[in-house]
């Protein structure tokens, strides 16, 4: 996969950061490094979808 960060912003706080795809795809859980506030457990899951299509569509 080429070099891709994905931004995520807070809702609570609006701390904005940035992960890679493939840490994403290894995390059971994603929080916000300034609050602590989780990504929705569904949100977490599409996002993996999302990321494992875009590696799919690179392959192909």
């Amino acid at each position: 996969m080429t070099e891709i960060d994905v931004q995520l912003t807070c809702p609570d706080c609006d701390h904005t950061f940035s992960l890679k795809p493939e840490h994403i795809l290894e995390m059971d859980l994603i929080a916000c490094p300034g609050c602590g506030c989780p990504l929705p457990e569904e949100e977490l899951r599409y996002l993996k979808i999302a990321i494992d299509y875009m590696k799919e569509r690179k392959t192909h």
